[in-house]
């Protein structure tokens, strides 16, 4: 199904202005481009074609044409610099949630930012603070790039990533913004609900730091969102950097 600004305007129930390419290099670069012109209010930008889609720590996220859905909110910055790491939290729930209430599939979080149905990612989640001239946060932009077919991916995919199936796009699109906007706003119940969905809890992990590659027991989340850690009886917070899930 096409991506059409009107269908996403449609569905939407919070204000947003809508901006949909053919194509584009990258929607979170094109957020980032246009951030200090953006009207005062929530801006949209959609694809489903990235030539340079981008995921945390300098990664590429695979955006091939007629595959997926790749969109970033971007929102003003009111009174002190917002939370990336809580806003990805957010996106993370709304995705989730979204996918819950559009399909009949069940969608987890895997810390901090990936999104799995059946042990496969589905989604991926940037979030990035603009500033301005004067080096004062400006916009937070949250990029979002879902999996809606695998069909054209390579074979070399097919043991890890995952799709969120025959869904429209538009309605996704808008019931994951709207659910973002209304957390972005009261953020209250965010690491409550990403708790709740995240798969990594529990379980035992891989993580590496300065200090070397270890392994840990996933204990809980943090109000920041940091996710804390227990190795031989001691608990460690990790703010940021990647783990991996050890199979059951």
């Amino acid at each position: 199904m096409a991506i059409k600004s009107f269908k996403i305007e449609n569905f939407l129930q919070s204000p947003a202005v809508v901006h949909v390419f053919d194509a584009i290099d990258s929607t979170n670069n094109e957020a980032k481009r246009r951030a200090l012109t953006d009207p005062d209010c929530a801006v949209l930008y959609v694809t489903d074609c990235q030539t340079a889609g981008r995921g945390r720590r300098g990664h590429d996220f695979f955006s091939p044409k007629g595959s997926g859905l790749y969109f970033t909110l971007s929102l003003p910055v009111n009174g002190d610099a917002a939370d990336v790491q809580l806003l990805t939290c957010a996106a993370a729930v709304a995705v989730c949630e979204a996918i819950e209430a559009l399909t009949d599939r069940e969608a987890q979080i895997k810390w901090v930012n990936d999104i799995f149905i059946d042990g496969k990612k589905v989604a991926g989640i940037l979030a990035e603070l603009v500033q301005d001239d004067g080096n004062h946060p400006a916009r937070v932009i949250v990029g979002i790039g879902l999996n809606l077919t695998t069909a054209h991916f390579p074979a070399a995919f097919a043991a890890t990533a995952g799709c969120v199936g025959d869904t429209d796009p538009n309605r996704l699109c808008a019931k994951i913004t709207d659910g973002m906007i209304a957390m972005y706003h009261n953020n209250n119940s965010v690491i409550e609900k990403y708790s709740k969905l995240n798969l990594c809890i529990g379980r035992i992990v891989r993580y590496s730091d300065a200090d070397g590659d270890h392994t840990a027991k996933a204990v809980e989340i943090a109000p920041d969102g940091s996710l804390i850690v227990e190795e031989n009886g001691r608990k460690k917070s990790l703010r940021s950097g990647e783990i991996s899930v050890i199979p059951i």
